[in-house]
């Protein structure tokens, strides 16, 4: 029997006991906008929620707008504690990714030292997706690509790292989106999608080692992971050794979780 099919066979075993669940989140999007917020030096995270979930949400998503937006929180990385807004456009069509900053409200700027900030990111090879899932935590890895590297990386993406990685696990995929406006254009980042904080828990508990059933879904992937490492800037990701998702992983990621979810 093949080495993937025996790998796969005993991944899914493995997975049995747990289940899937299909909780409502943010839908992935071809096109997603994202401000990594900054508050004021005087103004208290709490504060700020407690604005926005008053203030701000029961309003944001009415009308038609051309973007679905959320609010995030990171619990894990090196934002935590930060939060993070995010929409997905919905009509890439009407072409909102470039329109500016879909974050705007009245009196955000009170709170905020970056009110006007956002980066428009554009999912690789999007044609090749049938669908995109819905998900409750947005792994954000920023990656460093070789500045004279990055058509070759983006068709290796669509040839052969989305084709493994885009659809890796039911609750857990990974999706690679290159900044195309605002800020920050043309760096790329890596979205581990994750369904729940309860799925994310049964590949990296807190504090505790990760999981077999990690292991056993990176495992196949270990010699397309040595090709994306031909592409990275050397010393920004997880070392072989230190991590089943040794290359996918960057050394800067924060985990954000979808609030109200």
């Amino acid at each position: 029997m093949n080495t993937v099919i025996k790998s796969t066979l005993s991944l899914l075993a493995i997975m049995a006991p747990y289940g899937v669940t299909h909780a409502q989140g943010m839908k992935m999007g071809e096109e997603i906008i994202v401000n990594n917020v900054a508050l004021k030096k005087d103004v208290k995270a709490d504060t700020f929620q407690e604005y926005f979930s008053n203030e701000i949400a029961p309003s944001w998503n009415k009308g038609k707008t051309g973007v679905s937006k959320r609010l995030f929180r990171a619990d894990r990385g090196k934002r935590k504690g930060e939060f993070l807004f995010a929409g997905r456009v919905t009509n890439p069509s009407e072409g909102t990714i470039s329109e500016g900053n879909p974050f705007t409200y009245p009196r955000l700027a009170d709170y905020l030292s970056n009110a006007d900030s956002y980066t428009g990111y554009q999912l690789i090879g999007a044609e090749k997706f049938n669908a995109m899932r819905s998900v409750g935590i947005l792994g954000i890895h920023y990656i460093k690509i070789k500045p004279d590297r990055s058509k070759e990386f983006e068709k290796f993406i669509i040839e052969k790292l989305h084709p493994a990685v885009g659809q890796l696990l039911p609750d857990m995929q990974l999706l690679y989106y290159k900044a195309v406006a605002g800020e920050n254009v043309g760096t790329y980042i890596t979205i581990f999608a994750i369904e729940s904080t309860a799925a994310r828990d049964k590949y990296w508990p807190l504090g505790a080692p990760e999981t077999e059933i990690l292991q056993q879904a990176f495992q196949p992937l270990n010699s397309l992971a040595v090709e994306l490492g031909s592409y990275l800037v050397e010393g920004s990701y997880l070392e072989p050794g230190k991590g089943a998702a040794a290359y996918f992983e960057s050394k800067e990621w924060t985990d954000f979780i979808l609030q109200g979810f």
